[in-house]
C-alpha cells in the first residue's frame, strides 16, 4: 500500500475556518497551533455513556485525518463535485488510504519524516462539518452526517512527535 500526505491544515482557536499550512509540527499535545491540541480535553456527548460532559479526560482527538478517496465518496453522496482538503477541519489529508475510516483503532501511521500517530477510531460525522461543507458548496448541513458515515476519516493522537509535510509517505501498522 502506498499512501502519502497531500495537505496539512490547522484550525486556530480565533479563526472561522481551517487554514492550509506548509507542515504540521506535532508535539505530544497534537498539531501546534490547532484548536484540538492539548494533552487533555473536556468530555462531550460522544463520551456521555462513560463520562459526564465536561469531565477532563485524555485527548484522543488531537489530530483529524481524512483521505481524498473518502472525501470524493462523501461528495458523490451529497451530489456535489468534490470536497477539498481542509474543508471539514482535517489536519491531514491523505491519498492512497481509501479505507482510512475502516482502519482499526490502535493502528499506527508512521510518516516518512519520523512522526507517528496512533488512531483512536472513526471521526463520527456531525453537522459542524456539514455546515462547513454547506458554506463551501451549498449542500445542506443536515445531509452531511448520513452521507459521511463510515467515510469521515479518523481521529488520532501523537505517539511520536515530529513534522508532517505534504508529500510525506505513510507506512500503516494495523492495530489488533
Amino acid at each position: 500500500m502506498t499512501a502519502k500526505v497531500v495537505a496539512t491544515h490547522i484550525w486556530p482557536e480565533h479563526e472561522q475556518s481551517p487554514m492550509v499550512v506548509d507542515y504540521l509540527d506535532c508535539s505530544f499535545e497534537g498539531a501546534v497551533g490547532d484548536r484540538h491540541s492539548g494533552l487533555t480535553m473536556a468530555a462531550g456527548v460522544r463520551q456521555k455513556p462513560v463520562f459526564t460532559p465536561g469531565t477532563i479526560i485524555r485527548n484522543h482527538r488531537q489530530i483529524s485525518i481524512v483521505d481524498v478517496g473518502e472525501l470524493n465518496r462523501i461528495a458523490e453522496a451529497l451530489g456535489i463535485e468534490g470536497i477539498a482538503p481542509g474543508v471539514i477541519a482535517d489536519n491531514i489529508c491523505t491519498q492512497g488510504l481509501g479505507h482510512l475510516t475502516k482502519l482499526a483503532p490502535m493502528t499506527r501511521l508512521v510518516f516518512s519524516g519520523g512522526a507517528v500517530l496512533m488512531l483512536g477510531g472513526e471521526n463520527i460525522p456531525c453537522t459542524i462539518a456539514g455546515a462547513m461543507v454547506e458554506r463551501a458548496y451549498g449542500s445542506a448541513a443536515h445531509k452531511f452526517p448520513k452521507a459521511a458515515i463510515g467515510l469521515r476519516g479518523v481521529t488520532a493522537w501523537v505517539e511520536r512527535p515530529g513534522r508532517i509535510c505534504p508529500a510525506d509517505l505513510i507506512e500503516v501498522h494495523p492495530g489488533r
